[in-house]
C-alpha cells in the first residue's frame, strides 16, 4: 500500500513538473514602409522630414560626417517549449523588418533600402 502511494506520489509530481511555454515579443517601431511606400520616394528629391512624416520616428538616427542615415528596424520573435523534468525544448523563430536612408548635408535622399517579410514567410 506504501509502495502504491509513493508511485503515485512520484507520476504526480512528475505531471506537476512538466509545462509548456509560449513566447511572443515585438519590438522597434511599427512597420509602416511597404514596396508602394518606398516607391514614392525619390533621391535628391525626398527630404528627411518627408520620410518622417511618413514613417513616423525611427529606431536610430546615426551621423556620418555630412551625412544622417535613418534606420528603422522592427523585430518579430516567436516560439514554444517544452519543459520537462529532464529534458527541456524550445523552438524560436525571429523575423527582422528593416528601412534604411541615407541623406546628404542638405537633407535630400541620396540612397535608401528596405525590406519587409512577405506574410507567407511568418
Amino acid at each position: 500500500m506504501l509502495c502504491s502511494c509513493f508511485r503515485s506520489l512520484i507520476v504526480l509530481a512528475v505531471l506537476l513538473l512538466t509545462a509548456c511555454a509560449q513566447y511572443d515579443s515585438e519590438r522597434g517601431v511599427e512597420v509602416n514602409w511597404d514596396k508602394a511606400t518606398l516607391d514614392s520616394f525619390q533621391e535628391g528629391v525626398t527630404t528627411r522630414s518627408q520620410v518622417m512624416a511618413e514613417l513616423g520616428p525611427p529606431s536610430q538616427l546615426v551621423s556620418l560626417g555630412d551625412e544622417s542615415v535613418l534606420y528603422y528596424l522592427n523585430e518579430s520573435s516567436q516560439g514554444q517549449g517544452l519543459i520537462l523534468l529532464l529534458y527541456n525544448r524550445f523552438d524560436m523563430s525571429a523575423r527582422y523588418d528593416r528601412a534604411v536612408f541615407i541623406f546628404d548635408e542638405d537633407d535630400l535622399l541620396s540612397d535608401y533600402s528596405g525590406w519587409v517579410v512577405p506574410a507567407d514567410e511568418d
